[in-house]
């Protein structure tokens, strides 16, 4: 084999690979064109509007923590227990802000 008759079957070979490529692409476009006859979109219908929650207004004490620390230490356990993990013996003691 020559070095033209090589570089002709390799071209021929790309030429049928990219075809082949394009005619199934093709054809996948043509089958999601055709999904708007298949299952017709519903027509949304308008949901009602969710009441607004209360605002519940925190006095904020920069000196007492105790309630933080138990808010957030009764949190800690519901997440834990929620997991299956056992919370003994976590304790949250101070909270540092940044």
């Amino acid at each position: 084999m020559s070095l033209g008759e090589i570089f002709s079957r390799a071209g021929l070979n790309t030429l049928l690979g990219m075809g082949t490529v394009f005619a199934v692409l093709i054809f996948i476009s043509f089958i999601i064109s055709l999904f708007k006859y298949i299952a017709p979109k519903a027509k949304a219908q308008p949901q009602p509007a969710a009441p607004a929650a209360p605002v519940v207004e925190v006095e904020k004490e920069d000196d007492d923590q105790g309630l933080l620390v138990a808010v957030i230490t009764a949190a800690l356990y519901a997440s834990m227990s929620a997991q299956g993990q056992n919370p003994e013996g976590y304790v949250v003691r101070r909270i540092r802000r940044n």
